[in-house]
């Protein structure tokens, strides 16, 4: 292998360095996407989890605070919706992606 064929990736995939280096980005990412990877069920946790404080909010200090945090957790729905639509999502995927944008915590509370 020439040292044109090393700074250009030529060569066998798998040894180059472009194509280690590709494999090793893919495999990190891999991991990643693993790790921060929820689903629905834990968003549904995460959203029963918050009606429950919010409930024990208004009964402690009454409906006023409930309400805020309820508006402050509506204004960041609409915020996940809003971007997961400019980035290209569709019909219903926009909205599971944004409940789970938005409550999908629940998964490491279980």
């Amino acid at each position: 292998m020439t040292r044109t064929d090393i700074t250009t990736g030529a060569g066998d995939g798998a040894s180059s360095p472009d194509g280690r280096y590709a494999r090793d980005m893919a495999a990190e990412r891999r991991i990643m996407r693993e790790a921060v990877r929820t689903d629905t069920v834990g968003a549904h946790i995460g959203l029963g989890v918050t009606v429950a404080l919010l409930g024990a909010c208004a009964l402690a200090s009454g409906p006023r605070w409930a309400l805020v945090l309820g508006g402050a957790l509506a204004a960041w729905f609409v915020l996940a919706l809003g971007v997961v639509c400019v980035r290209g999502g569709r019909g219903w995927e926009i909205a599971r992606r944004a409940y789970v944008a938005t409550f999908g915590w629940g998964d490491y509370v279980s």
